[in-house]
């Protein structure tokens, strides 16, 4: 029979599973390797002697505590109640005397609103002003009593609670001052329906509920102490701006047909007072502008001049002669005479006027100081 290799019997080769696993091995050798080799670069440190590896184990050592030294450990002090007897008593304002208007000359003044200090039309305003002899000064709204701000303040609490604006009135100041002018600024101070409504915790309470007016405007509490930061940081934010004399509008209590049911936000140790919490307020901005150069003045409400509410406003008119500059009162030609014999009875000193400024939409026939807000 002939003979055909492939006729012939191979067995299978014993060595080709071996070689197999021989291979797998190595290849997770080196998988593992190149891996090892990346991960370890997290730890490799170079240095003046060269480069080496800090790996995180086995780093950690125990802290030796220094033992304590008797003779350096302070005792702890030890305190003794002493008895301390807190007397509150109601501020006496019967020898206050700021001062502020001996230098004072009579005020002819145009009135810009709030919308006009924030518009395009606040440089024709002041063009009206500095154009002329009819004015010799400007009275910027910088603050209404919804509580928003003409300009952009960095006070806290305008910066926490957004009540800033974005006008920039220094150009203005400055035109007015070349021009030979005044520029005054008015705030409203109690009044503010913003900080009342995003800081409630400074609302003024009547019944349980925030207190808000018949014309819908919210109160702030006249005795808090944010309150009366935040109109202090805002006058003397506007007396650095150039101003030369600030109106402190709103500066009063609401008057309602029933004055009790007010929750106040500060614990008071004596009866509410209005003329107190007014005067008072009144009373520390005029001394955190002493030595500015900035006079500090006041709007009346003519409820407390015309019917005698002094004492329910907090708006005693005899203090306030000695604590500002200048009484602005908004009245009409009508009521006039009457108004200024009032608010010049109760005056201890300087020039009516100069002192007392009527506002209103013309010029008045008597008195020399006016304010026109048309």
């Amino acid at each position: 029979m002939p003979y055909r290799p492939k006729d012939i019997y191979r067995g299978r080769r014993k060595f080709k599973v071996p070689l197999n696993i021989f291979l797998f091995v190595l290849a997770l050798l080196l998988v593992g390797a190149v891996s090892l080799f990346y991960f370890l670069q997290q730890y490799a440190v170079y240095d003046d002697e060269g480069a080496h590896l800090e790996l995180p184990f086995g780093k950690e050592k125990e802290e030796q505590v220094p033992e304590e030294d008797p003779a350096a450990v302070t005792p702890e002090p030890t305190f003794e109640p002493v008895p301390v007897e807190v007397i509150w008593e109601d501020p006496d304002f019967e020898d206050v005397d700021m001062g502020g208007w001996e230098d004072l000359k009579p005020i002819h003044g145009r009135f810009i609103a709030i919308s006009d200090v924030m518009s395009g039309n606040l440089t024709s305003a002041v063009a009206s002003v500095t154009d002329g002899d009819y004015y010799n000064a400007a009275v910027f709204q910088m603050k209404d009593s919804s509580g928003q701000l003409a300009w952009s303040s960095v006070a806290p609490t305008a910066v926490s609670y957004g009540t800033s604006g974005t006008a920039d009135v220094s150009e203005a100041i400055d035109a007015l001052h070349g021009a030979g002018k005044t520029a005054v600024a008015q705030i409203s101070c109690f009044t503010d329906t913003l900080l009342a409504q995003r800081n409630w915790p400074v609302a003024l309470m009547k019944d349980g509920m925030t207190y808000r007016d018949d014309s819908g405007r919210y109160w702030v509490d006249p005795y808090n102490q944010t309150v009366r930061t935040y109109i202090t940081d805002l006058a003397k934010e506007l007396a650095s701006m150039g101003f030369d004399e600030i109106i402190l509008a709103d500066l009063e209590h609401p008057v309602t047909d029933s004055e009790t049911g007010f929750t106040y936000t500060t614990e008071l140790r004596t009866s509410p007072d209005p003329v107190v919490a007014v005067c008072q307020m009144g009373r520390r901005v005029v001394q955190a502008l002493e030595g500015t150069g900035t006079a500090v003045s006041v709007r009346l409400n003519d409820a407390s001049l015309r019917q005698g509410l002094g004492a329910r406003t907090g708006q005693d008119i005899s203090i306030f002669w000695r604590l500002f500059a200048r009484l602005y009162c908004p009245t009409s030609p009508e009521v006039l005479a009457n108004d200024m014999e009032l608010a010049v009875d109760k005056m201890n000193d300087g020039d009516a006027d100069v002192r007392f400024v009527p506002v209103m939409g013309l010029v008045p026939e008597v008195g020399d100081s006016y304010v026109i807000t048309s």
